[in-house]
């Protein structure tokens, strides 16, 4: 697998981790159910506004714990074996578990995600592109998606997407170290130094 030039090895991987929710220990993650709205809508307030990492990191918690809730203890069930498989590198484990979650509930954005990240750690970066695109659909401030989309286009010297993509994920989570660095690189390549 080749590495995006704006992150470490060792980031990328906790990334994605972060992203399949293993670092949280989620089951499964994007609260689709409507009492969980008006909370995620003040936690990305918040998350916009946060002074500093350890505040946002905070927050992020929540908002992961939040999309950890799929409404479903049997959608809940298979997403948290599949996590295991992921962990275990079980791939073809991994992609059965996600793939019927998606069967049972199409909307649910977290089980678009996570075969999204199973995809990537296989370098299958179409299919995770496409399944990134069905996340955000479904949850457009999901800046995790957003900064594996601006990864993914990095790796694919689509330079353009990629710049946009981290600063979509930076607007909604203004702690992220890695896309502002990226987004630094990125700018001067795609659109070039000031006069």
């Amino acid at each position: 697998m080749t590495f995006s030039a704006a992150l470490s090895p060792a980031r990328l991987l906790t990334l994605l981790l972060v992203a399949a929710g293993i670092a949280l220990g989620a089951s499964g993650a994007s609260a689709q159910q409507s009492d969980a709205t008006p909370d995620l809508d003040r936690l990305f307030e918040e998350l916009a506004q946060a002074d500093d990492a350890a505040q946002a990191a905070a927050i992020e918690d929540m908002i992961w714990r939040a999309w950890a809730r799929s409404g479903s203890d049997t959608v809940d069930l298979i997403m948290a074996r599949g996590l295991e498989a992921l962990n275990a590198q079980d791939y073809a484990v991994a992609l059965d578990m996600f793939s019927t979650a998606i069967e049972l509930d199409p909307d649910y954005a977290e089980s678009w995600n996570k075969r999204a990240t199973l995809y990537y750690v296989i370098n299958d970066y179409d299919a995770a592109i496409a399944d990134v695109t069905q996340v955000l659909a479904r949850e457009p401030r999901h800046w995790a998606a957003l900064m594996g989309l601006a990864v993914m286009f990095d790796d694919l010297d689509r330079k353009e997407p990629a710049l946009g993509a981290y600063r979509a994920a930076l607007e909604i989570n203004p702690q992220l170290e890695d896309a502002a660095e990226a987004i630094e690189r990125l700018s001067v390549e795609v659109e070039g130094r000031g006069i």
